[in-house]
């Protein structure tokens, strides 16, 4: 009778020959937020993954699907290997129990008991959690997102180096003009005041002649 209700469980395909206990874990959070009037308040609730707790039994001998197994004196040694590998490999795994099936598990547990009582047999309790997984998906972008304007035409490239350059001789052109204006009214203003002392000097010498002839 109670190799009747002893059922065999699977592991990303390593077979155990009995599940000894099974927990279900199935949580959920809450968020808070406080509020001026001086008491929390919550609006959502977070569904958390799902976790499982199993005691998995296996033997030499298995006590189910014998006929599959047979008798073998290192299936418990390769088996605890193979669920040690398939931890370290950091997989996801599918685990299918009598009732259910998970996918999507990832192993966050392992113990291995081994015990007088149990001999040659192992007890292996194993954590797992479901994993949920996002898929990333993209998006195109129309070709009238990309232009602007009435007539639509993309908006080309700016360039700054060239208007620094337009920029400088411009700059240098301005300077040049403005030296070429100062330098002319320089010029100007020393051929006047050449103008003004010779004509001084002439109306000088005149005034001088017409007082020795009063003399």
């Amino acid at each position: 009778m109670i190799r009747k209700r002893l059922k065999p469980v699977a592991i990303d395909g390593i077979t155990f020959d009995a599940m000894l206990s099974e927990q279900k874990d199935l949580n959920a959070t809450i968020p808070k937020y406080p509020v001026e009037s001086g008491f929390p308040i919550s609006d959502t609730i977070v569904l958390e993954p799902i976790g499982i707790q199993m005691t998995l039994y296996i033997s030499n001998t298995p006590v189910t699907f014998l006929y599959r197994h047979s008798n073998s004196m290192d299936r418990v040694k390769k088996i605890c290997e193979q669920i040690e590998k398939l931890w370290l490999s950091k997989k996801l795994v599918k685990i299918v129990t009598p009732d259910t099936i998970y996918t999507d598990m990832g192993l966050t547990s392992i113990s291995i008991k081994k015990s007088k009582e149990l001999g040659y047999a192992r007890e292996i309790s194993i954590t797992a959690t479901k994993v949920r997984i996002t898929n990333t998906k993209t998006a195109s972008i129309p070709d009238y997102v990309l232009k602007s304007g009435q007539s639509m035409a993309n908006a080309g490239k700016s360039d700054t180096k060239s208007s620094k350059k337009k920029g400088g001789g411009e700059e240098e052109a301005n300077n040049s003009a403005g030296v070429a204006a100062s330098g002319g009214g320089g010029n100007a203003d020393s051929s006047q005041k050449n103008e003004s002392k010779k004509g001084h000097s002439i109306l000088y010498g005149i005034a001088g002649g017409l007082f020795k002839k009063k003399k």
